[in-house]
């Protein structure tokens, strides 16, 4: 284990793990607010509902935040969303790539999935002991792999046909993160919705909703200022989707 310290975080990076949101969760008392764990070589990935994320030894992107905030107002239902705000530009500035986002946190290119994000709470004693804000961003995922994936998907090496350094990429992201995270603490979501907006490239159109186990039609109309997706049913009634899997 590595541990480089950085003027705003601090990242400590694993040769191999099970799951860096469950190392994180494990040790999240040893932990300091604003630490950053990733690996390249992740055997038990997990997303929203507990589906498995493909881990590839390919040298992909592994990577947990540690938040540990102090402000009582902290807008925990927006991270995932600040975060794929994050990664977006990310993937824009440093990569040349325009990726948007499926409501709430995947992030896209031409429909194909490049990355999920998924938030998970510590607690004892029924109180908050931080949140592990997990990532998996496919990085060097080759397209012979991609090809045994049951959903599509995609990697930066395919869209730029290199390689690329882990270390690098994970420094990209912290720097990006941490440099608006401030700002995000004190407004909330507000301060990310025109970005997140518009690169929700679904609104506008009729979309179908995985809630819980049934499937249902929509028109996806906006976003609201909580981060709702807000939409119309068949009856043309409007209503807030607060939980759901959007199947563009």
């Amino acid at each position: 284990m590595v541990n480089l310290d950085m003027s705003k975080y601090t990242i400590v990076a694993l040769e191999e793990v099970h799951s860096t949101n469950s190392y994180a969760l494990e040790y999240l008392s040893s932990f300091d607010d604003r630490t950053v764990i990733y690996t390249p070589h992740q055997h038990c990935g997990r997303g929203r509902y507990n589906r498995k994320w493909i881990c590839d030894d390919t040298e992909n992107l592994y990577m947990s935040i540690v938040l540990k905030p102090e402000k009582k107002s902290f807008p925990f239902p927006n991270l995932t969303q600040y975060l794929s705000v994050i990664l977006c530009k990310v993937l824009e500035e440093n990569f040349g790539i325009n990726p948007s986002i499926k409501w709430p946190n995947d992030i896209l290119v031409d429909g194909a999935k490049i990355s999920g994000i998924l938030a998970e709470t510590g607690m004892s004693n029924n109180k908050i002991d931080g949140v592990v804000l997990g990532l998996g961003l496919n990085i060097n995922l080759k397209q012979e792999t991609i090809d045994k994936i049951d959903q599509k998907a995609t990697s930066i090496f395919v869209l730029k046909n290199r390689n690329y350094d882990i270390e690098n990429v994970v420094k990209m992201i912290c720097e990006k993160f941490f440099s608006e995270y401030e700002k995000f603490i004190d407004s909330g979501f507000g301060y990310i919705k025109d970005e997140y907006i518009k690169r929700c490239n679904f609104l506008g159109q009729k979309i179908s909703i995985r809630e819980a186990e049934e499937i249902r039609n929509y028109y996806a109309k906006s976003i609201d200022d909580d981060g709702l997706l807000v939409v119309l049913d068949e009856q043309n009634n409007e209503c807030r989707i607060i939980t759901g899997d959007v199947l563009c």
